[in-house]
């Protein structure tokens, strides 16, 4: 394929100042098949449903495979998101899919988020992405570990540390960093250490005490042992890789900010929330009765997906439709483009929770993919939105949020989309 957008130096310095702003500025090209470069790597974006279905559905392992991810195992030291093929597909019906799903963590989460928003003030205001990211770490702690993260934050340093060290991984000499002897790489390094540890002790607990609690790390511990390859770097790997996917935190901030500016909406959301929970607190036996709120959910990943962006490695020569992908190139798919594609969605920019409603006209498959999909699209994607809506729910039924000064917000992408700068916001009871 010819025609590439750009100096692929100047691709890369812009890419790397705003790789949202670069991915928009993709879209004045119109072919289905978007080539690119970034310094020395010529990618190919797919912009058709078809066939990012297609190349997402794909099992040719090789031509394909994870490219730059490998890099993550610096951090993760294997795991379900290192693995392709049988490999792959064995953690994820044997570890993960039993794990996901278990709805225990869907009540963990209504509780946790309540006794969080029993601690704020109202008027006082806070920033909503590191409060809202932390929360959602500590419900992950709690449901694979039975402790309180809250408690112990060097734990939740080391784990905000790590996350912050998958998006360096991934970018030049990513791998090579992770070794410098540079102040930043030793703290991630001890990161490392502190949080395999307390992982590892728990591992030991729980095949010490077969009557212990039945958590998530206990399940795991089983079903590892019981496949008959006790691996407790494994087990550890899972457990780092279950807190590093969970983007919960960057979505219910978007989710917050979009009710914000959007008072209508808001307000009807309020009365879904007041019609079916009143006073009490929502369970999981409530979604069917949350139409509004599962609509709002959906919307927010829609116009802001957690996982922007992501790559394939080309080893061989890969056919897309009529085209085909050199060996040495990347294929490239992005959320944020295919979600905001006029050409698929009417309007994109404008957050319209209609567009989920049951008959309403919808675009082709894989044309709203905010957890990837296909055999490596995030097994937990059911109970992530559960949690979404629930968690969503027991925020909006005692507070009400306000943006906190006049600075408009902005999107960056880093390992997910956040705020720029962060999101303050003030919370104001509600009657």
């Amino acid at each position: 394929m010819s025609g590439s957008n750009g100096n692929g130096v100047a691709g890369l310095l812009r890419f790397g100042r705003d790789s949202l702003g670069y991915l928009d500025s993709l879209r004045a090209d119109e072919r289905e098949i978007v080539p690119f470069r970034l310094g020395s790597v010529e990618g190919h974006l797919l912009t058709r449903p078809e066939h990012i279905q297609l190349a997402l559905e794909s099992e040719d392992w090789p031509p394909l495979s994870r490219g730059r991810l490998a890099a993550l195992t610096k951090w993760y030291s294997g795991g379900l998101i290192l693995t392709e093929g049988a490999e792959h597909h064995r953690q994820r019906d044997g570890l993960w899919k039993p794990l996901v799903d278990d709805e225990a963590i869907l009540a963990i989460a209504v509780a946790r988020t309540a006794r969080r928003a029993d601690a704020w003030a109202e008027g006082q205001p806070f920033e909503v992405f590191t409060e809202l990211r932390s929360l959602c770490w500590s419900i992950d702690w709690e449901a694979i570990m039975s402790a309180d993260l809250d408690r112990t934050p060097e734990l939740l340093a080391a784990q905000e540390r790590g996350v912050a060290a998958l998006v360096w991984l991934l970018g030049p000499f990513g791998a090579a960093r992770w070794g410098w002897p540079l102040p930043g790489s030793a703290r991630t390094r001890a990161a490392r250490r502190r949080l395999d540890a307390a992982i590892g002790e728990g591992i030991v607990a729980r095949r010490a005490h077969n009557d212990g609690p039945a958590d998530l790390l206990a399940q795991l511990v089983r079903l590892a042992d019981a496949d008959g390859v006790t691996d407790d770097e494994l087990i550890c790997a899972s457990v780092k890789q279950w807190l590093g996917a969970d983007q919960l935190g960057a979505h219910l901030t978007w989710t917050l900010h979009l009710l914000a500016e959007n008072p209508d909406v808001e307000a009807q959301w309020h009365a879904e929330l007041d019609d079916v929970l009143g006073a009490r607190a929502p369970t999981a036996a409530d979604l069917p009765a949350l139409p509004v709120t599962r609509k709002v959910v959906h919307e927010s990943l829609r116009l802001f997906p957690p996982i922007w962006g992501f790559f394939r490695q080309v080893t061989g020569d890969f056919r897309i439709g009529d085209e085909v992908i050199p060996t040495g190139h990347v294929i490239a798919f992005s959320q944020w483009f295919t979600h905001r594609d006029p050409r698929l969605w009417p309007d994109p920019q404008r957050f319209d929770p209609e567009r989920w409603a049951e008959g309403a006209p919808r675009p082709p498959a894989v044309s709203y993919f905010p957890y990837s999909a296909g055999p490596y699209g995030c097994p937990a994607h059911a109970t992530s939105l559960k949690e979404a809506s629930l968690v969503l729910a027991t925020l909006g039924r005692r507070w009400t949020f306000r943006p906190d000064g006049g600075r408009p917000t902005r999107p960056a992408a880093t390992g997910a989309i956040v705020p720029k700068g962060g999101l303050r916001m003030t919370p104001a009871a509600r009657a």
